[in-house]
């Protein structure tokens, strides 16, 4: 059974070597009673739920200055969740807050605030492509559910439902992390010092704010002005 336990917890487990009852989380897809333990996919959906499928060695490095090193884990982006593997369990890392950062699949992750359009400040979990300078480009990963087509009457479309990844690219300065929308406006709005220097950068190499690989050139170029 996929199980949750506090963070807390899990660490004076591993410092102090004691038991403690555990915390039942359970997960009610619509039709289905329960996600067992190692099931890598949710019945009556098609794709997956993850990052990558796959268990990883990771890292994680707590406000506090301490580290936890040894974990299998991975991200379950349809959850909106950290797992990890702990004497045949899978648990849910229960407190985010407390944590800084954490690596898994060679990338690193953190626990940010952000406002969404309404200004509704939420917390969710970003990938990290540029980490020095004034700026820096970060990656939140989706997963969306798109509803059944199927026709019964012809029998014919997708009779699951089925989960599809996106990414979403964001611009952090300073504490204030904003989504970069199709056209640059909000990424040249917040950093409007050099807009004059980035418009023209953009131009000349025929960049787009929709593509990871340029964006991170144009985030690089931004921070390279204040070398």
């Amino acid at each position: 059974m996929l199980t949750r336990i506090s963070f807390f917890i899990f660490i004076l487990l591993i410092n102090l070597n004691l038991a403690t009852a555990q915390l039942y989380y359970v997960n009610l897809p619509p039709g289905h009673n329960k996600i067992t333990l190692g099931r890598d996919r949710i019945p009556g959906l098609a794709g997956s739920p993850y990052l990558y499928d796959e268990w990883e060695p990771g890292r994680i490095i707590l406000h506090n200055g301490n580290v936890i090193d040894s974990l299998i884990m991975r991200y379950d982006v349809y959850a909106r969740e950290i797992h990890y593997k702990a004497e045949g369990n899978i648990y849910i890392l229960g407190s985010p807050d407390s944590v800084k950062s954490i690596t898994l699949y060679s990338r690193h992750f953190e626990y940010l605030p952000f406002t969404e359009k309404k200004n509704t400040v939420q917390k969710d979990y970003f990938e990290v492509l540029t980490a020095d300078g004034r700026a820096q480009l970060l990656i939140r990963h989706m997963v969306t559910r798109i509803k059944s087509n199927y026709n019964v009457a012809l029998d014919v479309g997708e009779k699951d439902d089925r989960l599809e990844h996106k990414s979403l690219f964001y611009l952090r300065r300073d504490k204030t992390i904003l989504l970069i929308d199709r056209k640059g406006k909000a990424l040249m709005e917040m950093l409007i010092d050099k807009s004059r220097e980035l418009e023209n950068f953009v131009s000349q190499n025929r960049l787009s704010f929709t593509r990871e690989a340029d964006l991170k050139r144009v985030v690089d170029y931004y921070n390279s002005l204040y070398d």
